[in-house]
């Protein structure tokens, strides 16, 4: 919770830089129309990092670098993709409830141009130094999605003309990121307990990388909102929300495991997935908004958002029917960048 901490303190110092220029029920003048319905469009232009790691017991069965047979410790798998960048198109519903009451829609959709992917395994005894046996890269592709609903108390795009500067909001966020790793590279190989790991170098044609991740993640959002008039029409907007529960589930198809042989993963999608409950985030968001016109809003400003889960549980699935478990020790996603929008008021 150290960067959630950090992210309160950021939030409050920017809006203590901002404090609000007029009384607490004079947001508005007297004379302006009242809104009650929105619709905004907005360009999200982000990048992501998402990792995981997964572990269970091991004891060495022979020598093997600076361990003895015999060891006692566990194997850890770290997956970790870099710089998942996607521009997000973001359109957001919504209208008023009642007097100081609101509520929105939000939908976003992306593709992820560019990103890169280290798969490592390791051997961690319990006591000394760990080995690692295994890491290789690839290029990662794929497409981001969000939707969810927001409902606000005093909040100014659809509440009262004289919504004072602060806001509470709740709701409901679904967020995923769908991950396709193609351009194997192998860069670290050490033989560990006999088993051989593929040479250093791209992967052979014959072992044609071509696997696929998503990262499902569905969360409780509770916040505060704080609007602040910088001097007529030109905004101050800040929003702390903070992800009590989360719920995570990732899905895997690893192409270069899956066979017919009782051992091998199976064929069908997915062939692991990942379960967590126990979780938890924030997303904080500071910008600009100018009021073109009563009925024409702009807005521009950054948005940082974090997830993560832990104790949970990793499942594969083999091709003979059997499964095996281990341990979903955690998975974290931060996606952050610069937005623009534009809202339409009536």
């Amino acid at each position: 919770m150290k960067q959630t901490f950090l992210a309160i303190l950021l939030f409050l110092a920017v809006v203590a830089a901002f404090p609000a220029a007029t009384p607490a029920l004079s947001m508005y003048d007297d004379d302006k129309t009242e809104i009650n319905t929105s619709f905004g469009l907005q360009g999200w232009f982000s990048t992501a990092d998402a990792k995981w790691q997964i572990s269970f017991p091991y004891r060495t069965q022979t020598a093997n670098s600076g361990i003895s047979a015999g060891t006692p410790g566990k194997i850890e798998s770290e997956l970790n993709f870099k710089k998942i960048d996607s521009p997000i198109i973001v359109m957001t519903g919504g209208a008023k409830l009642a007097p100081l009451f609101s509520f929105d829609v939000v939908y976003g959709t992306g593709s992820i141009s560019g990103g890169r992917g280290t798969d490592t395994d390791r051997f961690v005894p319990d006591q000394g130094s760990k080995l690692e046996f295994s890491k290789s890269t690839s290029e990662n592709t794929g497409d981001v999605r969000m939707w969810g609903v927001n409902f606000y108390l005093n909040n100014r795009r659809f509440g009262d003309t004289k919504a004072g500067p602060w806001g509470a909001v709740f709701g409901f966020l679904h967020y995923e990121d769908d991950l396709t790793m193609k351009k194997g590279v192998q860069t670290v190989s050490e033989t560990f307990d006999g088993s051989a790991v593929p040479p250093v170098g791209p992967f052979p044609a014959t072992q044609v990388l071509d696997s696929t991740f998503d990262f499902i993640w569905n969360a409780l959002k509770v916040g505060v909102t704080h609007q602040a008039v910088i001097k007529k029409d030109l905004l101050f907007d800040g929003m702390l929300s903070l992800y009590p529960y989360v719920r995570y589930t990732g899905e895997g198809y690893w192409n270069l495991r899956a066979g017919n042989n009782p051992r091998d993963f199976r064929r069908q999608f997915p062939n692991f997935t990942h379960r967590s409950t126990s979780g938890n985030g924030y997303e904080a968001t500071l910008g600009l908004s100018y009021e073109l016109s009563e009925h024409v809003q702009l807005s521009g400003g950054y948005r940082y958002f974090y997830l993560y889960a832990n104790n949970g549980t990793d499942t594969v699935y083999f091709a003979d029917g059997s499964t095996s478990e281990s341990n979903l020790d955690w998975v974290t996603v931060t996606r952050h960048g610069a937005y623009a929008e534009v809202l339409f008021k009536f």
